[in-house]
C-alpha cells in the first residue's frame, strides 16, 4: 500500500487552502481523506488500516478521527469553502454542471445540497 505519496500531495493541497492553527488537525484530515479514497466508504473503522501513525490500535485511530469530526475549534465549513473556492477559481473554461442533490434522512428530513458534478460524483458546494 503506497499512501506516503498520496499523503504528501494531500498535505500540500489541503495545507494551502486553509491556515491551520494546529498542524495535527491537518494531518488527521489528510489521513481521513486517504481513508475515504482507499476504503471507498465513509466508515471510520475501515479508514484505520490506511492510516500510518504511531497509534498501535485501530480504536486509537477511530477515536482520533471522531475527535477531529467533533472538535469545535475546527471550522469545517471554512475549510470546505476555501477548498471549493480554490477549485472553482482554477476550473478554467470547462463547463460546470450544477446538481441539486437530495437525501432523505430517517424518512423524516430532506437534505438538499447544491453540488458540482465532477468525474461522476456530486461535490457539495452549498
Amino acid at each position: 500500500m503506497r499512501t506516503s505519496r498520496l499523503y504528501d500531495q494531500l498535505q500540500n493541497l489541503l495545507g494551502q487552502s486553509h491556515a491551520w492553527a494546529d498542524q495535527r488537525h491537518l494531518q488527521t484530515l489528510v489521513w481521513m481523506v486517504i481513508g475515504v479514497i482507499c476504503a471507498e466508504c465513509i466508515s471510520l473503522p475501515k479508514w484505520t488500516i490506511y492510516s500510518r501513525t504511531r497509534a498501535q490500535f485501530a480504536q486509537s485511530h477511530q477515536r482520533r478521527f471522531s475527535r477531529w469530526l467533533h472538535n469545535p475549534r475546527i471550522n469545517v465549513h471554512k475549510v470546505h469553502s476555501s477548498l471549493i473556492q480554490n477549485a472553482l477559481a482554477t476550473w478554467g473554461s470547462s463547463t460546470i454542471t450544477l446538481i441539486e442533490d437530495t437525501s432523505m434522512l430517517w424518512d423524516k428530513f430532506c437534505l438538499i445540497r447544491l453540488s458540482v458534478q465532477y468525474r461522476g460524483r456530486a461535490v457539495p458546494i452549498a
